[in-house]
C-alpha cells in the first residue's frame, strides 16, 4: 500500500493516507480500498466524494458536506464527525465506532446494514430515512430527531436517550428499556406518580 502526502488526481485506490491535513475543493473522486489514519478533512469541501472498502481512523470530518453520495463497506473508527451532513446519501455496510456524530444529518438517507457503536449522536437528524438493519449500540442520543422514520424493531434499550424528537405514531415497535419507556411516556402526556 502506497502512502501519499497530498491528494492529487481524481481517484484514490489502495493507498494509505496518514497524518495529512486535506484542504481545498474536490469536485469528484472515489476513495477505494484505502486506509485513512489521523487525517484532518475539516478545512476541505468533499461534496463529490464516494468511499468504498475503506477504514478511516482517528480522523476529523467535522462540518463536512458528504450529501447525495455513496458510502459502501466503510469503517469510521474513533473519528470526529461533529456536524457531518450525509443528507440523501446511500450508505451500505458502514460502521461508526466510538465516533462523535453530534449534530449529524442523515435525513433522506437510504441506510442498509448500518451500525453505530459507542457513538455520540446528540442533536442528530434521522428524518425520512429508509433503512434495513440499523443498529444503535451503547450510544448517547439526546435530542435526536426521527420524523417520518419507521422505528419498528430499532433497539435503543442500551442507549442513553433523552428528549427524542419523534411523532407519537412513529414510536410503535421501538425497543426500549423499562426506564426509557417511562421517559418516553412524557411524549404521550402521561403523568406518572
Amino acid at each position: 500500500m502506497e502512502k501519499i502526502n497530498k491528494i492529487v488526481g481524481n481517484d484514490l485506490d489502495n493507498v494509505l493516507l496518514s497524518d495529512l491535513s486535506v484542504e481545498g475543493y474536490y469536485d469528484y473522486f472515489e476513495i477505494t480500498n484505502c486506509v485513512i489514519n489521523k487525517c484532518d478533512f475539516s478545512k476541505s469541501n468533499l461534496q463529490g466524494i464516494d468511499i468504498s472498502d475503506t477504514k478511516i481512523s482517528f480522523s476529523n470530518f467535522s462540518n463536512i458536506d458528504l450529501s447525495s453520495r455513496s458510502y459502501k463497506n466503510v469503517l469510521f473508527d474513533d473519528c470526529n464527525l461533529v456536524g457531518i451532513d450525509f443528507n440523501s446519501s446511500f450508505l451500505e455496510n458502514v460502521t461508526f465506532n466510538k465516533c462523535n456524530l453530534s449534530y449529524c444529518n442523515f435525513s433522506g438517507c437510504n441506510l442498509k446494514n448500518i451500525k453505530f457503536v459507542d457513538c455520540k449522536l446528540d442533536d442528530g437528524s434521522f428524518n425520512e430515512i429508509k433503512w434495513k438493519s440499523l443498529e444503535f449500540n451503547n450510544c448517547s442520543m439526546e435530542s435526536v430527531e426521527f420524523i417520518h422514520t419507521k422505528l419498528k424493531d430499532i433497539d435503543l434499550s442500551n442507549c442513553k436517550i433523552k428528549d427524542l424528537r419523534v411523532p407519537i405514531n412513529e414510536l410503535k415497535g421501538l425497543i426500549v428499556s423499562y426506564d426509557q419507556a417511562l421517559s418516553l411516556s412524557l411524549l404521550l402526556g402521561i403523568k406518572i406518580k
